[in-house]
């Protein structure tokens, strides 16, 4: 299949030089022809697994032509030698110079299945220098991927993998970056609005100082599940809100707390946060709490409490 495609580019760059200079007169053609000899030599190496060879051989045809199709053609069979041969730091940056430099030339979908098994490879391990693990490596691979992407369908599972590979990298913005580019597209995707949602419920974990991760997160959840209502993740959606409000109603709780000590005793703001607190998660832990501190602190009554009076203007 392989060699099918790489002749298939060879005949149709011949093709395209012959018509745009003319049989007689055209450099590139002569190029092809003279190098025949050179061309036979790679594609046997390749045939034989002396994929090292075959790719220096396919690297000296490129440079021997002027032919952007068929400098394409050339280093496509340069980076597949390379692929085969499990040597993937070789390989990336010759993938990455065909989707940069060539993006007319190149069979689209074969460079991407390459460069997807290139990105796993990194994370793996498999073909790096002592099986280490590059991450970073995999994450740029991704992001090369998606730079060539014709549309957010065709490379949607790509940039949810680059997201996941952020995430396992403590790169949590930048995620939640790559998400909201998905969604800026294509806003139905709620499968992709529920994973920003709980990433984000994530984060308020190991900080939120003013509550706006938490907020947006419950506010994805809500969106998600109004969206596609039986999707599968709407059970953890759920459990979001509701862990969301209890946190929420026991920060509430823990402000009208502060305002009842004596060193910042403030009546007016405890009994403001207590009542919010009652009306908004009414169903809460922390509420019954709120209710119990009105209850037993008559100085919290609307009565006791008093309003400073506004100066007349």
């Amino acid at each position: 299949m392989k060699n099918a495609l790489f002749a298939l580019l060879l005949v149709v760059a011949a093709v395209t030089v012959r018509t745009a200079y003319g049989a007689d007169k055209d450099e590139a053609m002569v190029d092809f022809v003279a190098n025949q000899q050179l061309l036979q030599d790679a594609t046997e190496s390749e045939k034989q697994g002396e994929y090292k060879r075959a790719a220096r051989l396919f690297r000296k045809l490129g440079n021997n032509t002027q032919s952007p199709q068929l400098k394409a053609a050339y280093l496509l069979r340069q980076a597949d030698c390379f692929f085969a041969a499990r040597k993937v730091r070789k390989a990336l940056p010759l993938y990455k110079e065909l989707i940069e430099r060539y993006p007319l030339y190149i069979p689209y979908e074969h460079v991407v299945k390459q460069l997807r098994a290139l990105a796993e490879s990194f994370v793996d391990g498999n073909g790096t220098f002592l099986g280490l693990r590059d991450k970073t490596a995999a994450i740029e691979t991704y992001e090369l991927i998606i730079q060539g992407a014709p549309s957010i369908h065709v490379s949607l599972a790509d940039r949810q993998r680059l997201a996941e590979l952020l995430v396992n990298e403590h790169r949590p913005e930048e995620a939640i970056a790559v998400y909201q580019a998905i969604l800026k597209q294509d806003a139905k995707l709620a499968g992709v609005r529920a994973d920003v949602a709980m990433l984000l419920f994530d984060m308020s974990k190991r900080g939120d100082g003013d509550g706006s991760k938490l907020r947006m997160a419950v506010r994805q959840a809500e969106m998600a599940l109004q969206q596609d209502p039986s999707q599968p993740r709407n059970r953890e959606l759920l459990d979001l809100i509701s862990q969301s409000k209890q946190i929420q109603a026991q920060r509430s709780l823990d402000k009208a707390v502060f305002y009842l000590k004596p060193t910042h005793k403030n009546i007016v703001s405890a009994r403001r946060y207590l009542h919010d607190l009652i009306r908004e998660y009414p169903d809460t832990t922390a509420a019954q709490e709120a209710r119990r501190i009105l209850d037993s602190n008559p100085e919290l009554t609307a009565d006791a409490v008093a309003i400073p009076a506004v100066a007349p203007k």
